[in-house]
């Protein structure tokens, strides 16, 4: 039996599948990579530290401290008074909540000194300084300015 097949009329393989496929991954990386923007929200550049620890069993607030000066808390730009007035508010309704704070490696010492005199003020115990694993601030080169050079004793 002879089949008659018309050679113009055929298309090509069919593309649906793989524009689903293509589509569904699209969504995917599109979902996956809205779920890590916590991390990369702002341009800090953190501290690096050797030692430390990750705590994530509590719901956490992060207090932010950009080079500028800004304070931000859970990403929203707030002042000395609204800092203080939300960290109370954490303390009464749960006063073992973690706190951390992330502050620009350029940060002035006295922007974290008033973040973690708010944290006492509001009676939060646990709290934490945020820095990226690496080699500590001590055991750079002395070219860096403002960072002083290990001695060994001599």
């Amino acid at each position: 039996m002879r089949l008659d097949i018309d050679e113009d009329g055929y298309e090509g393989p069919n593309l649906t599948p793989l524009i689903d496929v293509v589509f569904l991954l699209l969504i995917f990386f599109l979902a996956a990579t809205t779920f890590a923007s916590d991390e990369v929200q702002l341009d800090l550049e953190l501290p690096q530290a050797q030692n430390g620890q990750e705590d994530r069993q509590r719901q956490e607030l992060v207090i932010e401290l950009l080079a500028d000066g800004t304070t931000r808390v859970d990403g929203r730009e707030v002042t000395k008074q609204g800092l203080e007035q939300k960290l109370r508010a954490v303390a009464a309704r749960d006063p073992e909540s973690p706190v951390r704070i992330r502050g620009d490696a350029a940060v002035e010492h006295r922007h974290l000194v008033a973040a973690l005199d708010a944290c006492r003020g509001a009676s939060l115990r646990k709290v934490g300084i945020v820095a990226m694993p690496g080699a500590s601030a001590i055991e750079r080169s002395p070219e860096q300015p403002g960072v002083d050079a290990p001695t060994d004793g001599r």
